[in-house]
């Protein structure tokens, strides 16, 4: 994609709207990687914000403890600032979306404590 100027839109207020002053910022994304997650886990220090995004899918397990299998793909370190801002801009954005399209019904997950993630095996020592 192309650099995007995040300033433009200030270029194009009407006539006699006083513009926005600040720097211009220009976004560069030809190197981003897309990626779909369906779960994000969350774990933080005194610090940051650890997000850590990918594919939950089930592998069977029964009918009387089912088990699921999650693939990591992104995991994203923030600082608590960033995170609650990022909270915030998430929240106003599905509340507009919303607003426009209807309200987004939420299917049952398991609750906390319900279903938690299996002991890892020991990671073999880096040579």
């Amino acid at each position: 994609m192309p650099e995007q100027e995040q300033g433009q839109a200030q270029a194009k207020a009407p006539a006699g709207q006083q513009q926005a002053q600040g720097p211009v910022l220009r976004i560069r994304d030809h190197d981003t990687k897309t990626s779909y997650a369906n779960v994000c886990l969350m774990a933080n220090t005194r610090e940051e914000m650890i997000l850590s995004f990918g594919m939950t899918m089930p592998v069977g397990g029964g009918q009387d403890k089912p088990q699921a299998e999650m693939v990591v793909s992104d995991r994203i370190i923030m600082s608590l600032p960033a995170t609650k801002r990022l909270a915030i801009a998430l929240s106003q954005s599905v509340q507009q979306h919303e607003n426009t399209f209807g309200i987004i019904e939420l299917e049952q997950r398991p609750g906390p404590g319900q279903m938690r993630p299996a002991p890892q095996p020991p990671r073999p020592a880096d040579e």
